[in-house]
C-alpha cells in the first residue's frame, strides 16, 4: 500500500527568475563569461557570399590559467568546455535576444563593409601622357 502524503507536508514551489535553474548550466557560465556575437567575414576565395549570411555566437577564450601544453606532442589543451561551441542565428537580433534570455553578458562585433570602386578592363588601355604603362620587348 502506498503511503499518502498530506497536503500540509508538501513544500511550496520555489520560482526563480534566473534561467540557470531550468537550463542546468553551471553558475560560472552565466555569471563570469562574456559571449561575442559576430558575422563571419567573406572568404578570400571565389565562393561568393557562402556562410556570410549567418550571425554567430561564441564565448571569449579564457585566460592563461585554463590552458596547458602537452609535454609529449606540444598540443595546446584547455579546461574550457565552451571554447569550441558556436551557435548560428539568422539575424543579429535573434542572437542578441537569445543571449539576453540566457542572462549572458554579450557584445556585438559589427562586420566591416567592403567598399568597391568601379573598375573597367578598358581603363588599362587609356592614353596617358608620359612613359608607356605596358613595356613591350617585341
Amino acid at each position: 500500500m502506498t503511503p499518502r502524503i498530506k497536503q500540509s507536508e508538501l513544500s511550496k514551489p520555489v520560482y526563480s527568475d534566473g534561467k540557470e535553474v531550468v537550463s542546468g548550466a553551471p553558475k560560472d557560465l552565466v555569471t563570469s563569461r562574456v559571449v561575442r556575437i559576430y558575422q563571419e567575414a567573406k572568404p578570400a576565395t571565389q565562393s561568393g557570399h557562402h556562410n556570410g549570411d549567418h550571425w554567430k555566437l561564441d564565448w571569449d577564450v579564457l585566460g592563461k590559467g585554463n590552458r596547458w601544453e602537452n609535454d609529449l606532442m606540444g598540443y595546446q589543451g584547455s579546461s574550457d568546455y565552451m571554447q569550441g561551441t558556436i551557435m548560428k542565428f539568422d539575424t543579429k537580433e535573434a542572437a542578441v535576444r537569445f543571449a539576453e534570455n540566457q542572462g549572458w553578458d554579450h557584445y556585438v562585433q559589427e562586420p566591416k563593409k567592403r567598399h568597391f570602386r568601379k573598375k573597367d578592363y578598358s581603363a588599362n588601355f587609356y592614353h596617358s601622357a608620359g612613359p608607356l604603362k605596358h613595356i613591350r620587348t617585341k
